[in-house]
């Protein structure tokens, strides 16, 4: 009967200095309970780290390179189309790329890569998604991406400065690609460095670079005619389709940052790495 005893306190013993190292193998779950819901705890929603995009060696002898992968999908692109028969507003916070600027000479200009992928486009209705995905329309199976590749910039100027930013206006010159055809076009955009400070960490971790950005995109121009003999350009699609982006970049590559931290900031509990209340 004692020797049983002895058994079962030592097991006891063993399984409450090993709890500890059992909860923490799971990193999503630190602490032993349910998933955080807080943003700031990556696994706990659906956000996941963007593709990195491989940077021009071109592009980047230019400046510093800032990296457009946010885990939090807070990129965006909104596309508008607007037609006699319908009206079309669609969005897509898949986007990776990277910019190249240099805060000490901002006249040496933008260099950069966008890429959206085209199942990624939403409309708001899945069966118009489809459509738009379909071979009818941008042939997602044939042609994945949309991209944008910034090769120069031309009429900089500054327009706003502070002790912890610099925006400037600008046009930027480069290369889009959709539907496997690719045009030259100028896009005038509004660029901001943001130097790192505790209230530009609260969105992401290093110094920032934001760039905003109105730009029109002519069907016709690009091949996309919609399904043969319906000529629904011009009556339910827009033939002109506007497109806004608004992006930040960070020159922190991504994987860089303290991953049990990625709010930014000191961690001051184990269990909440964003420094509040253990939910």
């Amino acid at each position: 009967m004692q020797r049983n005893l002895h058994i079962l306190v030592t097991l006891l013993a063993m399984a409450t200095v090993a709890s500890p190292v059992l909860a923490q193998a799971n990193p999503c779950n630190p602490c032993g309970g349910k998933k955080a819901e807080n943003p700031c705890n990556p696994c706990g929603g659906k956000a996941s780290a963007p593709e990195l995009v491989p940077v021009n060696p071109c592009h980047a002898k230019h400046g510093t390179v800032f990296y457009v992968a946010d885990p939090m999908g807070r990129n965006q692109v909104t596309f508008t189309s607007e037609a006699p028969l319908e009206d079309i507003v669609g969005t897509t916070n898949q986007i990776s790329g990277y910019l190249v600027f240099n805060p000490e000479n901002p006249r040496n200009g933008v260099r950069g890569f966008f890429r959206i992928p085209v199942k990624g486009l939403d409309t708001g209705i899945p069966l118009r998604d489809e459509h738009l995905q379909s071979d009818m329309w941008l042939n997602a199976e044939k042609y994945s991406d949309i991209t944008f590749t910034i090769e120069s910039a031309k009429d900089i100027r500054p327009t706003k400065y502070s002790d912890g930013y610099q925006t400037y206006m600008m046009t930027l010159i480069g290369l889009f690609s959709i539907h496997g055809q690719t045009q030259q076009v100028d896009i005038p955009a509004r660029i901001t460095f943001l130097r790192e400070s505790n209230k530009t960490r609260t969105k992401m971790a290093g110094n920032l670079l934001g760039v905003r950005a109105e730009f029109n995109v002519a069907l016709a121009d690009f091949g996309i005619t919609g399904p043969a003999g319906m000529d629904l350009v011009g009556t339910k699609v827009g033939e002109t389709v506007g497109i806004e982006v608004s992006a930040f970049a960070s020159d922190m590559k991504p994987g860089a940052e303290n991953p049990g931290n990625p709010c930014g900031g000191k961690a001051q509990n184990p269990c909440n790495p964003c420094g509040g209340k253990k939910g």
